[in-house]
């Protein structure tokens, strides 16, 4: 099931058990509270006295089609979306030791066991224990667990046994990027091409986020069936500047260029300069060699006026797999020409994923995290984009949609020839 879809799901399921009286606190577990892409059942914790009552809310909630078991402590069942939901019910005193177990990942879980053995505890989902004397130590609270442990708070995207745990120990852990961090979306679409959302419901969208500044990046003009030209281009550029007097948040240009097969993009480069800055992507041809594919996207990062490659590898999750290219020369390619590298937040995308972005990450490359919007209903999917930065271990310095207005320009000008204007 794709992270939003889950999380959307487990999100009114713990707002249902939330309400229930004696219900101390509720919580989801699991993949998604890790933010992992794609989940295969959603995990519930809660936390109460008397678990009954939370009980048959949760096996009574109207999309369950299917109870598959009931306990005291465990519940499962089946919605009308296919989707198995586990539902445990703790006491409020080990809500800490349970939600860190209930969470994972498993290894993560074997690495932070470990850990308790070398120090003379025994850790499970009940809590914390002396090994000596089986005397509980801790188990209130996630930050209490791990601290007894030595360690810091791990937040959850990192969970996946893949060095936080020394890097904990360390000191080393990364100040996670959050979603409070994002001043602005640097990829959206509009109706004038094929986003169903007027320009002026976008800006009012984004204006209501609290954003600092917001890119418009229609497609450009080689692909034929958004019947996109220079003087549509040009009329929306001109909409777009009446709009920017109308509120604190600044308004940018863009365009979504198409990456051709030898790696050139639309227009030429007057034309180009007219832009604030351009995101380029591949949207053909996604069959051609390694070899091709990899010049195709290191051209498109030497590009002058290329600013950011939206979704690098063109994925789409569970209908079209990514392209077959040699990603770290291309991560070199984008570290020396100072083009940053989009994580889609649109649900099927997240694109680059995490496993990518750590790779490009040990290369210097910085980062846009925008959501390639069509409505002003996916503005809303920025959350998975920061979630899949997170666990690729980033920080607001690696983002550039984090920094503020000026700094962002500076960016987005210093590929610009000499001869060419500052947006």
């Amino acid at each position: 099931v794709p992270l939003s879809a889950a999380t959307e799901a487990a999100e009114e399921i713990v707002a249902v058990l939330r309400a229930v009286r004696g219900c101390v606190d509720c919580a989801y577990a699991g993949s998604v509270r890790r933010m992992r892409e794609t989940v295969g059942d959603l995990d519930i914790l809660a936390a109460a006295r008397r678990s009954g009552p939370v009980m048959a809310a949760f096996t009574g909630l109207p999309q369950v089609v299917e109870v598959i078991a009931r306990g005291p402590t465990k519940s499962s069942v089946r919605t009308d979306s296919g989707l198995q939901v586990d539902l445990r019910v703790v006491p409020p005193e080990v809500w800490g030791a349970a939600l860190q177990y209930f969470t994972g990942s498993k290894p993560h879980n074997i690495r932070t066991r470990e850990l308790a053995i070398r120090n003379g505890f025994k850790l499970s989902e009940y809590g914390l224990f002396r090994v000596e004397d089986d005397e509980l130590v801790v188990s209130r609270t996630e930050p209490e667990v791990y601290e007894k442990l030595g360690l810091p708070w791990i937040p959850p995207p990192l969970r996946e046994d893949r060095g936080e745990v020394e890097a904990a120990l360390a000191g080393a852990l990364p100040d996670l990027v959050t979603l409070e961090d994002i001043r602005g979306d640097l990829h959206t679409h509009t109706d004038l091409t094929d986003g169903v959302s007027t320009l002026e419901d976008m800006v009012a969208a984004a204006r209501a986020r609290g954003y600092r500044y917001f890119a418009v990046t229609d497609h450009a003009r080689n692909m034929p069936m958004q019947r996109m030209t220079d003087e549509k281009t040009l009329a929306q550029r001109e909409r777009l500047r009446r709009l920017s007097g109308e509120g604190r948040m600044a308004l940018l240009h863009g365009t979504e260029l198409n990456i051709d097969p030898d790696g050139g993009v639309d227009w030429d480069a007057d034309f180009l300069a007219g832009f604030d800055l351009c995101v380029a992507a591949v949207h053909s041809h996604f069959q051609q060699s390694r070899e091709q594919m990899t010049r195709r996207l290191v051209r498109a990062c030497e590009h002058p006026y290329v600013n950011i490659i939206g979704h690098p590898t063109t994925r789409l999750i569970g209908k079209r797999p990514p392209v077959d290219a040699d990603f770290d020369e291309v991560f070199k390619a984008a570290a020396r020409t100072g083009t940053a590298l989009e994580i889609s937040g649109f649900p099927d995308r997240l694109d680059l994923n995490d496993e990518l972005i750590l790779r490009a990450r040990r290369h210097g490359v910085k980062f846009a995290v925008d959501t390639d919007a069509h409505s002003t209903v996916h503005l809303d999917y920025m959350r998975y984009g920061v979630g899949t930065a997170q666990r690729g271990w980033l920080t607001a310095e690696d983002v550039i949609n984090t920094w503020p207005l000026s700094r962002l320009r500076r960016f987005l000008n210093a590929k610009r020839p000499a001869h060419a204007g500052r947006r």
